[in-house]
């Protein structure tokens, strides 16, 4: 049952990104958005956040997991220098870019596994 729960998770994570790239402002602002931003002032940050906990947590859970973890950091290395070719890129968004697929090399240069 939580495996079903994650894939559904992924598929809305993927549904909001493709909202954020054709439509951005429905989401940026949304009142659940700026209610987060005005109490925490960190939207972005939590988003961050959760992430790190997410590959941490995957870390811990076993060989079985990191294949999954692996997915995602390419696949966020990729499309973050992509949108840097756009002119909505930034110097942040290319660090992160370059960051991820660094570490992507990284890691599949000491485990070639991680890609099934």
């Amino acid at each position: 049952m939580s495996a079903r729960l994650f894939e559904i998770k992924g598929w809305a994570d993927i549904a909001i990104a493709i909202l954020l790239t054709v439509k951005p402002s429905v989401v940026y602002n949304s009142p659940m958005t700026r209610e987060v931003s005005r109490l925490s002032g960190l939207a972005i940050a939590c988003m961050v956040a959760a992430v790190g906990v997410g590959y941490i947590v995957g870390a811990r859970s076993g060989p079985a997991a990191r294949p999954a973890l692996f997915s995602m950091t390419v696949t966020w290395g990729v499309l973050s220098l992509i949108t840097c070719a756009t002119s909505r890129g930034s110097a942040t968004l290319l660090f992160s870019g370059i960051n991820h697929v660094l570490f992507s090399g990284l890691s599949y240069y000491f485990d070639s596994s991680l890609v099934k």
